[in-house]
């Protein structure tokens, strides 16, 4: 005897506005289906959904990835910008440490230049 595999429960789009973390309108879940959600990558991620006459179904797992899929392209967004931020940024922190150590350098030149007047005894 063969065994079945219990489909997943397939929830409305009311359903599914009850339950989003945020509450959105229903109107708003339907947009996810449909038009999907632009990432600030600028990818559109759409909410899986099945039809089945007139109404429009997602399950619970669906909209976990769903979730998820925009969260990871949010990350990879951020990850860019941050990447780049910092290859932006390292010649000024450069250029900062330079300034640091040429700062060090001239308090060294100048206390050497005072130990030589003061064993010459010029000043």
């Amino acid at each position: 005897m063969q065994e079945q595999v219990p489909a997943e429960k397939h929830i409305s789009l009311a359903e599914v506005a009850r339950i989003a973390p945020g509450r959105p309108s229903t109107n708003c879940v339907w947009r996810w289906c449909r038009r999907g959600v632009k990432s600030r990558t600028g990818e559109r991620i759409r909410l899986q959904h099945v039809r089945m006459g007139g109404m429009i179904y997602t399950t619970a797992r669906w909209l976990e990835e769903f979730g998820q899929k925009l969260a990871d392209a949010d990350a990879k967004y951020f990850d860019l910008n941050q990447a780049f931020s910092d290859a932006a940024a390292s010649p000024r922190r450069r250029q900062r440490i330079s300034e640091a150590e040429l700062q060090i350098q001239r308090k060294q030149a100048i206390e050497d230049a005072e130990r030589e007047l003061d064993a010459a005894g010029i000043r």
